[in-house]
């Protein structure tokens, strides 16, 4: 009895270090570093959602929407601020992960899990973004269809179908979650349901997206922002419709299959490692019958686990990682040997002798989750790590039955019998946290290194940006530095209220540090911005704005981060970028407009128009372009 009594003592213990972890972490990690690309682009999406609705793009509305009306009344936190209304983004995807998955998975199991995925979701933007935003409502949708299934209530179809039409408004390439509806498919066929079990869950979820898309279409129409909305659908039409394009139909399917496909073989190499490695030390703690038949079995041991040692490092790195920057094999990996433990998980709980349906259902669900997560993304498998908040409770708790559960051991042992091999619980046992220390080491440098801001070495984030948006965050010394000068300079000047800004290259948050307003679209260098939009843009804005823009140029490619050893590389990549002629679209208009370069520091200049400029200036040309003639 006390002995029971001290085991719920414990578990106590770990349940409360693993709930206070799954909050702390993102919350504490939501003040360490200023992203300047990515967190720019949604911060002027949310500033500007009413003010230019012409600059942005409508595919993420309802994010935009959302995170404008956090602005309207959290504003004095600033940036700080949208980074916790992900905390809390987070702290709800974990509340329903657990309220759902707890009852079949095991309490310990589901909140290991959810630590899992909420340190993996925290290497992505600290910044509330569409992406997340996107997770958070596919958990719902998914959640509730669960729901509506196991506790047979059906007006929680009726959420999903409003969730789903969410999800549409927030994200728009996440259509793709009407797949969600095979999870009722999937009821229907395993558990012999009758067909009026499919046709009322698929109705109800019908009729609620049918009321929330028209709630949305009366939200734009009123707010006189629906000729952008559907404008942006024809664009988006356009850009599917390019097969040469990142975002082509044909291009995003083929980065789709080939990049989950090639995941599960890398997960797949993993895990028949570990079947390698227990006949490996099988074979090398099996007793001879006398000291040769020792030797050969010691030195066939060693060499069969050398093997197995072998695939281990293997699986990290059999896929190719893109040229990106923090960029690792880590999610590739990761997702592709949680998508094989899942199958396992599936295939056992649909045809074993101690089968749950239930679990099966959520072995689905958690397949879906991170499939969907990147469906419509041109990134492969980089914001597959967002999508681990159901498989990662999953295959904890398939994890666990691995170590508690005897019948598994049993089942191996009857396959390794026949080399004459029979495994002790305790070689079991080390065999399972050889392969989990394999998997949490390539995890751990996964989460070390895939930060998405300026520095893997948290030493050297240390230091602050002298502007109240920014004024809880803190960054490198360098990129302060840098900042800092190109702030201090156009404050300077005071040309804030009068002028409009143009940033060439990856720094966007300068429109929301500055207040400025843009004069093209603030993301210049996207490669989804054409030339020839580019070109419309300049000479609209033209006619728009009395004045011509300041221009910041960005010297290096800032998801490059800001350090000292590379500075001089990056500083060469970045001056013979062409960004598909667009730069020689600013040279053009630079000149024609008779621009002079007023600041420069390592990694910006600032260029002003005539009419502001205090003197000649430097020759910009050479920053540039590298040709200083």
């Amino acid at each position: 009895m006390k002995k029971i009594s001290n085991i719920q003592q414990m578990k106590k213990i770990i349940k409360f270090i693993l709930i206070l972890s799954i909050f702390l972490y993102p919350f504490i990690h939501s003040f360490i570093g200023i992203d300047l690309g990515d967190t720019g682009y949604h911060l002027y999406a949310f500033e500007n959602l009413y003010k230019t609705p012409e600059l942005i793009g409508f595919t993420s509305y309802f994010t935009n929407f959302v995170g404008w009306l956090w602005l309207t009344f959290f504003s004095d936190l600033g940036l700080w601020g949208l980074n916790f209304l992900e905390v809390m983004l987070e702290m709800c995807m974990a509340f329903v992960v657990y309220k759902t998955v707890k009852p079949f998975l095991g309490e310990i199991q589901t909140l290991i899990g959810i630590l899992i995925a909420v340190t993996a979701s925290d290497t992505y933007l600290n910044i509330f973004n569409y992406h997340q935003f996107n997770v958070f409502l596919l958990i719902l949708i998914m959640c509730f269809q669960f729901w509506a299934i196991t506790k047979e209530k059906i007006r929680y179809s009726i959420l999903s179908g409003i969730c789903f039409a969410i999800v549409v408004f927030s994200r728009m390439g996440s259509v793709t979650a009407i797949v969600t509806c095979f999870i009722y498919v999937f009821w229907y066929l395993i558990q012999d349901k009758k067909a009026s079990f499919l046709w009322k869950n698929l109705g109800t979820f019908l009729s609620g997206t049918v009321f929330m898309s028209g709630g949305m279409l009366l939200l734009l129409k009123a707010t006189g922002q629906l000729e952008y909305f559907v404008n942006n659908i024809f664009r988006l039409s356009g850009l599917a419709s390019t097969s040469d394009g990142g975002y082509g139909m044909d291009s995003l399917l083929e980065t789709f299959f080939k990049g989950n496909l090639d995941a599960i073989a890398s997960g797949a190499i993993f895990l028949a490692a570990f079947i390698v490695l227990l006949l490996g030390i099988g074979v090398f703690v099996k007793k001879g019958e006398n000291l040769k038949h020792k030797v050969i079995n010691v030195l066939l041991g060693g060499v069969i686990t050398g093997i197995a040692v072998y695939q281990f490092i293997y699986a990290y790195n059999v896929n190719p990682v893109q040229a990106w920057p923090q960029m690792t094999t880590g999610p590739s990996f990761i997702i592709g040997v949680f998508y094989v433990i899942t199958f396992l998980c599936l295939f056992y709980h649909m045809y074993g002798e101690r089968r749950r349906a239930e679990i099966a259902l959520l072995s689905v669900i958690a397949i879906l989750l991170p499939l969907l997560t990147i469906a419509g993304s041109n990134t492969g498998t980089k914001h597959v790590i967002l999508g681990l908040w159901i498989i990662a409770p999953v295959c904890t708790y398939l994890l666990s039955e691995f170590l508690l559960n005897n019948n598994v051991r049993s089942v191996i042992n009857q396959i390794l019998y026949k080399f004459g091999i029979v495994l002790s619980r305790k070689i079991w046992i080390v065999c399972l946290c050889i392969v989990t220390l394999c998997f949490c080491g390539k995890f751990v440098n996964m989460l070390y290194y895939t930060m998405n801001f300026d520095s893997v070495d948290r030493s050297m984030i240390n230091s602050k940006i002298d502007n109240p948006k920014v004024k809880y965050l803190l960054t490198t010394e360098r990129e302060a530095d840098a900042v800092n000068g190109v702030l201090s300079e156009i404050d300077k000047k005071g040309v804030k209220e009068e002028y409009p800004l143009m940033v060439f290259g990856g720094s966007i948050i300068y429109y929301y540090l500055t207040g400025m307003e843009s004069f093209v679209q603030p993301w210049v260098t996207n490669g989804v911005y054409s030339n020839e939009t580019l070109t419309k843009d300049i000479e609209n804005g033209y006619e728009k704005f009395e004045e011509l823009p300041v221009i910041i140029y960005g010297r290096t490619n800032n998801y490059f981060g800001f350090y000292e050893f590379d500075y001089e590389k990056q500083v060469d990549d970045e001056t013979y970028r062409t960004y598909a002629g667009k730069k020689d679209i600013l040279m053009g208009f630079l000149e024609k407009n008779r621009y002079t370069l007023q600041y420069v520091n390592d990694y910006y200049l600032v260029m002003y128009p005539p009419n502001i400029a205090d003197n000649e200036g430097e020759n910009y040309k050479g920053y540039i372009t590298g040709n200083w003639e």
